[in-house]
């Protein structure tokens, strides 16, 4: 299915959160500068196996995506749509309207 979830876009959301509250915690305490470096990792590999165009493969903005749930959203390398789904079930895509 030629799709991205709004569940990895959440999730990469979360990852950069996660990476600028143990950022600010690793001025305290050392340790949460490993946390950081944990969800700066888990970021970047999320985003590289999940947040790309379903056609050709091409990274494609965190932004954009997150807009490509009401407007629409287009691939900057092959110009296809990408559609954004809030759902995937067995029988086909169950998109918001």
């Amino acid at each position: 299915m030629k799709v991205v979830r709004f569940f990895d876009i959440l999730l990469e959301y979360f990852f950069m959160l996660a990476f600028a509250v143990c950022l600010v915690a690793g001025v305290f305490n050392w340790r949460f500068f490993i946390a950081a470096a944990v969800a700066l990792l888990a970021y970047f590999i999320w985003g590289v196996l999940r947040l790309h165009c379903p056609w050709c493969g091409s990274p494609v903005e965190l932004s954009d995506l997150f807009r490509g749930l009401k407007k629409g959203c287009h691939c900057p390398a092959c110009g296809h749509e990408i559609t954004v789904v809030t759902k995937v079930n067995k029988n086909g895509v169950n998109r918001k309207k």
